[in-house]
């Protein structure tokens, strides 16, 4: 089928302009990028155009990566999905019922989403955000949201938590192992988890956000946090990691990646849409797995068909 590609254009063509912020597109097809695009600017400042190699965050889609590092850990039987957290992080409190990793895997924990706390506690958006800030929050909650595997909440606190398992099981940083493990391995060279902010990045888009009085302005992220978000990537490497659930090359193979697509159930045996690092759907009759971003000035949109007819 040829690609429409005159009308994928004009769906963006409020973007393609050299004074606005805009977008890259990758639409990929049995495993091959059919259609790459880059709308609008990358950076308003300098007039740096986005093209299909701009490097962007992808805030939560980083989920997909955090969630494959966990599952390649248990499957080298390093670790189990039903351990509790609190034997790789006992600086979570214990609450009277076991918090697992599959809990945090599926936002069925009830933990409180760390994100949604700082505002609240009066943390400010531009702060530098450490390690220990994250666990200092979660120390201070004297309750959970509900019950582990009773209901469903999303919640950043559960990843960042699962990427700090990855890094104390397998001793390194969650950034190296997912090199070694993933990206390396995939040939994914402009992608990496984001764990020094201070770090020059070629080809990175700024963040930028239409603020109240109706000028732009940039919205940048100054955080070191991984897990939960800080991939950094471009849409050609994207393409690169979507061949996988077709055909897995990466250790663990197929069978890590049917894993993740795995929906998560709850104590009552009801299942959820959210799997392990996405969200299982459907789209015209087809199967979907898909996950969306959202951090500082950065908006990001991942979803794949499962033998989809877009006619």
């Amino acid at each position: 089928m040829t690609l429409p590609t005159g009308e994928i254009d004009a769906l963006f063509a409020a973007w393609d302009r050299p004074d606005t912020p805009g977008y890259a597109l990758g639409i990929v097809r049995a495993g091959e990028l059919v259609y790459a695009r880059g709308y609008g600017m990358a950076d308003l400042e300098h007039g740096v155009s986005i093209s299909p190699a701009t490097v962007f965050d992808i805030a939560s889609i980083s989920k997909h990566f955090t969630a494959w590092c966990v599952l390649a850990l248990a499957d080298r039987q390093q670790l189990s999905l039903d351990d509790p957290i609190q034997r790789f992080c006992p600086e979570v409190p214990v609450y009277g019922q076991p918090i697992t990793l599959r809990h945090l895997l599926h936002h069925t924990s009830g933990l409180r989403d760390y994100l949604s706390i700082w505002p609240v506690a009066g943390v400010p958006d531009a702060n530098v955000f450490r390690r220990e800030d994250v666990y200092a929050t979660i120390a201070r909650q004297t309750g959970l949201n509900f019950a582990p595997g009773s209901d469903y909440a999303y919640c950043n606190t559960g990843y960042w938590l699962l990427g700090e398992v990855v890094r104390r099981v397998s001793g390194q940083s969650l950034r190296e192992v997912a090199h070694e493990q993933i990206f390396a391995p995939l040939g994914m060279a402009s992608t990496h988890f984001h764990d020094d902010f201070t770090e020059i990045v070629p080809n990175r888009a700024l963040g930028h956000a239409l603020h109240s009085d109706g000028n732009l302005r940039l919205d940048l992220s100054f955080c070191d946090l991984v897990g939960d978000g800080g991939i950094y990537t471009t849409v050609e490497d994207l393409a690169r990691w979507d061949a996988v659930f077709d055909a897995s090359p990466l250790a663990g193979g197929d069978a890590l990646i049917a894993q993740m697509q795995e929906p998560g159930r709850l104590a009552d045996g009801s299942a959820i849409s959210y799997a392990r690092g996405l969200v299982v759907g459907a789209y015209r009759g087809a199967r979907t797995v898909s996950h969306g971003g959202a951090w500082a000035g950065y908006r990001s949109f991942s979803c794949r068909c499962f033998s989809c007819r877009l006619t």
